[in-house]
């Protein structure tokens, strides 16, 4: 340490060497405490390497120098880059007081570490779990310290860390979770996955921008766009075609090559498309990629659509449907034949005048928002149930086609009984 010692009176009685560190500025030091605020207006400085000066101190920032007042007559100059911190006398003072109440009751030492945790600024955790380790040393039985040091207690009754019992189990720690090692390695998987999904956005972006200035570098970057064959550039396409106002030929490149890619990603933006698309050349043009791969996600999307209260959505849902006509849903296509729907009119006048037979009038109240139940026929829906029973057609009767079907199966049972 290089300090500059200042002897402010001259007085052979102050030379030689410095006065030795005080007890309670030894267990500072072994503890590390706390930091007073920027004036430095603290008693005992901690230097960085090493070593403790005891008084008042006043910071120089213009000659970046600390000046400790050790007593009348001595003062010593530290660098500031030499200076670790600064503790407050006060706050050294009522920290040594509650050590000396707390001395070995694990309840006290308990409550001093709540307390450190509370009122000092600097290396908190530090004294916290220093007097959290002296409770369970004076009671390795108090719960309330071994959670806070994570303890847990295993399946024979014994404190264990948390982190020791994880690692028993297989787990590893990864950015602050506990997770199997096979969970762990496709969560980094997913994680480069989403980094290079982030790339391709931007690169279609890019493409597209030099595609629609044309010439012949937007050639080349339509050529580009359709030589994708990367699945993890499903998000990217995705996002055009759902999200972006493109003609029909771009939409058309998307559908194209979505349907290339054998992915999640793909399959739910071409199932939006089916439902979702004004455009029918479209539409049609997406359930055809959803027949080669998908159709399991598209059924069980617009069959649920089919109980919407939006008749819109009923209808559409049964529109796309037809591209994978089932048997064994006709009795969801029955159900959705002919569907309720209410809606909720605007309110009528808050009052009218009105008059009676006999001549009389008077004032009606109104006001009340008027409630609409509507029975509504779907020609999709029948379209669906003609598709599966060509040679049928009971209009929206749905009790002829329920019995129809139970007729049948029940024929196709005994069939089933009657086979050696």
């Amino acid at each position: 340490m290089h300090a500059l010692i200042r002897r402010t009176k001259r007085d052979s009685s102050s030379q030689g060497s410095l006065p030795r560190l005080s007890l309670a500025a030894a267990t500072l030091a072994a503890l590390s405490l706390v930091t007073e605020p920027a004036s430095l207006c603290g008693d005992t400085v901690e230097i960085s390497g090493g070593g403790h000066v005891s008084g008042k101190v006043r910071r120089l920032d213009d000659k970046k120098m600390d000046i400790v007042a050790v007593d009348d007559e001595i003062s010593v100059a530290i660098p500031q880059s030499r200076v670790r911190r600064v503790v407050s006398s006060d706050k050294l003072e009522e920290y040594l007081r509650n050590v000396a109440i707390a001395g070995e009751d694990a309840n006290l030492q308990y409550e001093l570490a709540i307390w450190c945790a509370t009122n000092i600024k600097d290396n908190t955790d530090a004294y916290k779990r220093f007097h959290m380790q002296l409770a369970i040393r004076f009671d390795p039985e108090h719960s309330k310290a071994r959670a806070a040091l994570d303890y847990v207690k295993n399946e024979d009754g014994k404190w264990i860390r948390y982190s020791d019992l994880q690692r028993s189990r297989g787990m590893i720690s990864v950015a602050g979770k506990w997770m199997l090692p096979e969970a762990a390695a496709i969560e980094e998987i997913q994680d480069a996955t989403n980094v290079d999904s982030k790339k391709w956005i931007k690169e279609v972006d890019r493409l597209i921008r030099v595609a629609v200035r044309g010439g012949s570098k937007g050639d080349e970057a339509i050529a580009s766009l359709k030589a994708i064959d990367d699945p993890l550039a499903a998000s990217a396409i995705a996002k055009q075609l759902l999200q972006s106002n493109h003609n029909q030929r771009l939409k058309r490149l998307w559908v194209e090559i979505l349907g290339r890619f054998h992915n999640s990603v793909s399959v739910e933006a071409l199932v939006r498309v089916g439902v979702q698309e004004s455009d029918h050349v479209i539409r049609e043009a997406a359930m055809e990629e959803l027949e080669q791969y998908g159709s399991g996600s598209a059924v069980a999307t617009y069959v649920n659509m089919l109980g919407s209260s939006d008749n819109g959505d009923v209808l559409r849902a049964a529109r796309a449907l037809s591209y994978f006509p089932k048997p064994e849903l006709a009795q969801t296509y029955i159900n959705a034949l002919v569907t309720k729907h209410t809606e909720t009119g605007p309110a009528g006048p808050g009052m009218q005048v009105g008059s009676s037979s006999g001549g009389g009038g008077g004032l009606a109240m109104g006001g009340k928002p008027k409630v609409v139940t509507r029975y509504l026929e779907n020609p999709p829906v029948l379209t669906l149930l003609k598709m599966i029973e060509p040679n049928v057609d009971f209009g929206y009767d749905k009790l002829a086609w329920r019995k129809y079907f139970a007729a049948k199966l029940g024929r196709s049972s005994g069939d089933l009984r009657r086979d050696p």
